[in-house]
């Protein structure tokens, strides 16, 4: 979506400045990839290499550094031409070359935490700097930097079929990379008075149960889940105690409210709305105004309830302040699928991060970009024919429910490297196998 009172002629006019002609300064960008997700840095590289015109240095957090060899062996061609050089180091390399005068500016994935560091310092007068708006670092500075995601689910007709199907995606926003991501659904938006909540509830506990036992490897990851049962211990313990479940929060001062958890926790609030255009009213207020961070969020909804209530599920994707909307996906297929901005719903400060500033991946380089909205059927295929929501896939590879992830994501990276038409078959057959 355009930023208000931009119209889509005026982004299309806009777009791709430097390739038509508009000027852009030599620039040095310094990106400091996250730990988590080994294709941040590198979609990162290229959105500063291809979108805007910067030659970069780039430091690996050292969670990734296994991957570094075969990042000089993908960008051997960059870093030959002196487009790219690789760099490793811990939080005192990144603060030295953020500050180093051949440095012209800086991109940073991680926390707000790291971003406050960098720009206003460690030490004891680090918070008067921040209120006086007195950085250490005056170099343009873009970022993300996750938050506190929502799933919201809005009261409808389901089946049996359907609790199913959205329990999977539900905790496959939540579960994908152990929940080691920045836009891992951490609280699941339910209606109170909905008869659906608990049934919904009871097949997240299975298919969170039926998952096999993964381990919190991210730093720090178990010292929080700990915080986490600490404050709730009412805290269901699943699948061998490695996922946790908070069912029912009612106080929205919680940890799990509060604060980005980054681990294999999910948390519940239950809020008022008999009727769908009531809750999302709810939600959406909720949403923005209670949850920290801006960097997407999901909203589930079945498509006779859409039908019925088209105005406010428009009025919802309208008015939620984030980055990226997944109408019926995950908000987090807005980074898979790699060439739709990304990035912090615009409205945050240096003084005020939240979840960043900037948009990086925006393969059609747009600019002026308030969020991305992404929708995707509510039903797999054979039934969505039945609820008028047609789709290809009877589950979609990404969900970690699906049995033949690996072999169809295999075929898929062989179609794309080199497409042809005889590697169809396969591909499909992969994924239909799921």
């Amino acid at each position: 979506m355009d930023a208000p009172g931009v119209t889509a002629q005026q982004t299309l006019a806009n777009a791709a400045g430097e390739y038509r002609g508009r000027q852009a300064a030599p620039a040095l960008a310094l990106v400091l990839g996250a730990g988590n997700v080994a294709a941040i840095a590198a979609l990162d590289i290229l959105h500063k290499l291809y979108a805007e015109g910067q030659v970069v240095i780039a430091k690996m957090n050292p969670v990734n550094a296994y991957v570094r060899p075969h990042f000089d062996y993908i960008f051997a061609d960059f870093v030959e031409r002196g487009w790219l050089r690789f760099v490793d180091g811990d939080a005192a390399e990144g603060s030295y070359l953020s500050r180093h005068q051949g440095v012209d500016a800086t991109h940073v994935t991680g926390s707000d935490r790291t971003h406050d560091a960098i720009v206003w310092g460690c030490d004891e007068n680090a918070e008067q700097r921040r209120r006086d708006d007195l950085p250490l670092l005056t170099k343009p500075f873009s970022s993300e930097l996750g938050g506190v995601s929502p799933c919201i689910v809005a009261p409808g007709p389901w089946t049996g079929a359907d609790f199913r199907f959205q329990a999977e995606h539900i905790v496959t926003s939540k579960m994908n990379n152990s929940g080691h991501n920045c836009i891992a659904s951490q609280i699941l938006v339910l209606p109170r008075e909905w008869d659906g909540t608990e049934r919904l509830l009871d097949e997240i506990r299975h298919v969170l149960s039926e998952l096999p036992a993964r381990v919190d490897y991210y730093p720090g990851a178990a010292d929080r889940l700990t915080s986490v049962q600490a404050a709730h211990p009412t805290a269901e313990a699943l699948a061998d105690g490695c996922r946790l479940l908070v069912p029912d929060i009612t106080d929205h001062n919680s940890l799990l409210v509060t604060d980005e958890v980054f681990g294999s926790a999910l948390g519940v609030v239950r809020l008022p709305g008999t009727a769908p255009a009531g809750f999302l009213h709810h939600a959406v207020d909720f949403a923005n105004e209670t949850l920290p961070g801006t960097l997407g969020a999901t909203l589930i909804v079945h498509p006779r309830t859409e039908k019925a209530d088209t105005e406010a599920v428009r009025t919802a994707v309208a008015d939620l302040c984030y980055g990226t909307v997944g109408v019926n996906c995950w908000s987090g297929v807005g980074f898979l699928i790699g060439f739709t901005p990304w990035g912090a719903y615009p409205a945050h400060t240096r003084q005020d991060i939240g979840s960043g500033i900037g948009f990086v991946h925006n393969a059609f380089m747009l600019e002026d970009i308030q969020k991305t909205v992404l929708r995707a059927p509510f039903t797999p295929a054979l039934r969505g024919l039945v609820t008028g929501d047609p789709s290809l896939s009877l589950r979609p590879p990404y969900f970690v429910t699906h049995r033949n992830a690996l072999k169809t994501v295999k075929h898929l990276t062989r179609f794309t490297a080199a497409p042809s038409l005889t590697k169809l078959p396969a591909l499909v057959a992969a994924a239909l196998r799921g």
